[in-house]
């Protein structure tokens, strides 16, 4: 099955990291820049517990044992940092500081090999000899993500209130008809491949019709969106936009794979908008989604190669 998901990039990530820890924690969160050798494998800290994070985004890691091995690698490497000079890591928390949990910020995890190799990880550190300074004896790494910050992305990506729907009007005919020309000539070589599509001339131009309305109808939905929810409509456009990064990189030569795109990546996005901006009604994320889609199925340049039926 083709799982699509947002391609976080990892400055983006670390920055959106840094604003939710920042809105739970207020001035009780020290962030430790990287910019000058490294940050000793921590990026932030809680001044009023033993508490510390570090943010990573896997990057071409597109099944689940390829991600879990490179989360389980972030792991081991960034918890040697701190074992291997316990006086730098005092230095860095304060030398009365001991940590209990050391957290891997991600954005998904897949597999509970993952939180397997954390608890093993946890008490290798609590039995090594010597056990580093900084370390408490309740000591576990954990692996988390950003869904244990929902009350912050509710609010800083637009809390408007439970459900928002925006309705749209169908375009006019005329509108159609003087795009649909041009749009349906983009969509046409990309969907005929597929075995049933391909098959029926009137299947694949009615499909293709309702790609095109998806696009016309849902921009404008998106117009009015930035218009009076400018904060919702930016998430859901960073959003979009991050997940299409690694897109035709990911999609690139996936035999017959035009509507089973549409189709997942549709629910993925959907799914994407509600979480991050969850005052969206299911309807209108489903809508914004299918816009989104839409639009780079158009626009995008890659041709998916044909599948026996």
């Amino acid at each position: 099955m083709l799982v699509i998901r947002e391609a976080w990039d990892g400055g983006e990530w670390q920055a959106h990291c840094r604003i939710l820890l920042a809105m739970k924690y207020g001035e009780n969160v020290q962030f430790v820049p990287d910019r000058d050798r490294g940050d000793g494998g921590l990026q932030a800290y809680r001044l009023d517990a033993g508490i510390t994070y570090q943010c990573y985004v896997p990057h071409d890691a597109y099944d689940v044992a390829s991600l879990t091995e490179a989360q389980k690698r972030k792991i081991r490497l960034d918890v040697k940092k701190l074992v291997d000079d316990p006086a730098k890591t005092a230095s860095i928390i304060g030398q009365e500081t001991a940590i209990e949990r050391w957290v891997l910020l991600t954005p998904y995890f897949d597999s509970k090999e993952l939180v397997i190799y954390a608890r093993e990880k946890s008490k290798e550190v609590r039995d090594s000899n010597p056990c580093p300074s900084w370390c408490h004896p309740g000591f576990e790494i954990v692996v988390a993500s950003d869904d244990e910050f929902a009350a912050q992305k509710a609010s800083l990506y637009g809390q408007t209130g439970a459900g928002l729907e925006l309705s749209v009007p169908d375009p006019p005919s005329s509108e159609v008809t003087s795009v649909a020309p041009g749009l349906a000539s983009r969509l046409l070589p990309k969907l005929q491949v597929d075995p049933t599509l391909g098959s029926s001339q009137g299947d694949l131009a009615k499909y293709s019709d309702e790609i095109i309305l998806d696009y016309i109808r849902g921009g404008r939905q998106l117009e009015i969106l930035g218009h009076e929810y400018s904060n919702a409509a930016e998430i859901v456009t960073r959003r979009a936009k991050s997940t299409f990064q690694s897109l035709t990189r990911i999609s690139m030569g996936s035999p017959g794979s035009g509507p089973e795109m549409v189709n997942s990546l549709t629910t993925r996005l959907a799914g994407d908008f509600h979480s991050a901006a969850p005052s969206l009604s299911t309807l209108l994320c489903e809508e914004l989604a299918r816009y989104f889609v839409a639009a780079w199925f158009v626009e995008c340049p890659l041709r998916f190669l044909s599948r026996a039926a």
